[in-house]
């Protein structure tokens, strides 16, 4: 397996992965009556924005995990609100009362939040980046979780981010045990999630490819035959 830089054409297999693990690590494809509506908020927004902040796993050519984020998460939020989220709110309308027997809890609540506008967590200040990493099951064990972000922490300082958080439910055992072995300490958190924080690399981790300009890194004009020498790989 290796980590390399995302590549438009990966943005199916980011809404794939997010939903076939998006229920605690478990797959949410029985929560939601569209299977790319969990990739509308925690996946898709953040290749379309700034695609040198995802990182992709692949075995024979095929994605099978991903960390993305940004090193900015005020600017991310202020984006979300007047260019993404207007969308959504068309798209997927939050539920009416007589709706809700149809659909699943996850699917009422992320609609809902849609209909909202983002709120900057206390802790961007200190930790200004975030992320959300997936993996598949088929690629977890092997000490990919690790080494994925190990290269999203290196890209972070390569980007002048000093430290980054994320938020994981407090059900989800797996995930607190990975991030608490990883070294990242508790920073805030709520009856449902906890919020963890983190400086970006220090020295000593292996460098990450460097990253490329926003956006497509494929030429204008460019054959599907020549990807190879756009989409640079690294193993660490």
């Amino acid at each position: 397996m290796t980590i390399r830089d995302y590549h438009p054409a990966d943005l199916p297999y980011l809404y794939d992965i997010c939903l076939r693990t998006g229920d605690s690590g478990a797959d949410a494809s029985g929560l939601f009556s569209d299977p790319a509506l969990l990739g509308q908020y925690y996946a898709a927004p953040y290749a379309v924005r700034d695609s040198r902040l995802v990182l992709v796993l692949e075995t024979a050519g095929l994605p099978v995990g991903y960390v993305l984020g940004t090193d900015d998460t005020a600017g991310y939020d202020a984006w979300l609100a007047s260019f993404w989220l207007p969308a959504l709110r068309l798209m997927y309308p939050e539920p009416a009362a007589s709706e809700h027997p149809a659909l699943s809890e996850a699917e009422r609540g992320l609609r809902s939040r849609f209909a909202e506008e983002p709120e900057t967590s206390p802790w961007s200040a200190e930790y200004p980046g975030h992320l959300h990493i997936d993996i598949m099951p088929s690629a977890q064990g092997h000490g990919w979780g690790a080494k994925l972000m190990d290269a999203f922490r290196t890209r972070l300082a390569s980007l002048g981010c000093p430290a980054f958080h994320l938020g994981v439910s407090r059900g989800n055992a797996g995930a607190l045990r990975f991030y608490q072995r990883y070294g990242m300490r508790e920073i805030g958190g709520d009856a449902d999630t906890l919020f963890l924080g983190m400086s970006a690399a220090p020295w000593g981790l292996p460098p990450a490819a460097p990253p490329t300009a926003r956006g497509a890194c494929r030429p204008r004009g460019l054959p599907p035959a020549g990807l190879a020498a756009c989409r640079p790989n690294y193993s660490l």
